[in-house]
């Protein structure tokens, strides 16, 4: 198992390809302060998909970043858990 200090979070985010749906993105992870480790993209059929992985930073933070995501613009759909 792995120390508290190395557990991750691994949120994933479905959004519309637009220009700046990253760029939005990011900008919500930012203004939450969450410690950002890994952050992927790649466009799909549906539109855009990214991978972000945060420090853990507990429950709370954690609903708070995927409330926050889900309420951003581009933003279509947010899911989260741990990362192994």
């Amino acid at each position: 198992m792995k120390p508290d200090s190395d557990k991750r979070r691994l949120f994933m985010v479905s959004a519309a390809d637009t220009t700046d749906a990253l760029i939005r993105v990011l900008n919500v992870v930012a203004v939450q302060q969450a410690r950002l480790r890994r952050v992927e993209a790649a466009q799909t059929a549906e539109g855009l998909t990214i991978s972000l992985e945060t420090d853990d930073e507990g429950d709370d933070r954690a609903d708070l970043l995927a409330s926050r995501l889900g309420a951003c613009l581009a933003v279509r759909g947010v899911g989260f858990g741990w990362r192994m």
